[in-house]
């Protein structure tokens, strides 16, 4: 009977584990590989192009909207006319909303609040600023789903700074 018990309560268990699974959460996590387009007001006006690797973690309240934050951390550095930029770090907090073309096929447009730390010829630089864009997603199935957004990170005092993402987002 203590047998028979025990089945019983891991079986339902595992059923309502196997639900819960199934169930959109309304989280995802996703990755990309993004260059930078630097523009500066410097001497000489140098422009860069570093790369960067993205981190995200976003939350869907609907079809149509998201709430996303994002880190990135630089992986290639950039000079121009003896000036190196370096990326230490990029941090974004992003609305999303979406249009769906297609069951598969969205575009949306993000809006928010972006910082950043760099390294410009040896001097470490903090700017921050309001965060506009907008881009394309595919969605392969239920969970994976693909994008290319473009995102002007940053445009204050004497740089402005956007970024092309490619990446891969997936539903929890």
């Amino acid at each position: 009977m203590v047998f028979f018990r025990a089945a019983l309560l891991g079986s339902a268990f595992l059923f309502f584990s196997a639900l819960s699974q199934a169930q959109d959460s309304g989280y995802y996590g996703a990755a990309s590989l993004a260059q930078l387009n630097v523009d500066t007001e410097l001497e000489g006006t140098p422009s860069f192009t570093p790369h960067v690797v993205n981190l995200m973690l976003g939350y869907r309240y609907s079809n149509s909207l998201s709430a996303e934050a994002r880190y990135g951390f630089g992986v290639h550095s950039s000079s121009d006319r003896g000036v190196k930029f370096e990326t230490d770090y990029i941090t974004s907090l992003l609305a999303k909303p979406r249009l769906y073309l297609s069951p598969e096929v969205a575009l949306y447009v993000t809006g928010g609040f972006s910082r950043g730390k760099f390294m410009v010829a040896g001097e470490d630089t903090t700017l921050n600023s309001v965060s506009y864009g907008g881009g394309i997603q595919y969605d392969r199935n239920p969970r994976t789903t693909y994008f290319i957004d473009w995102i002007k990170l940053i445009d204050k005092d004497e740089y402005e700074i956007n970024t092309l993402n490619i990446g891969v987002t997936y539903r929890f």
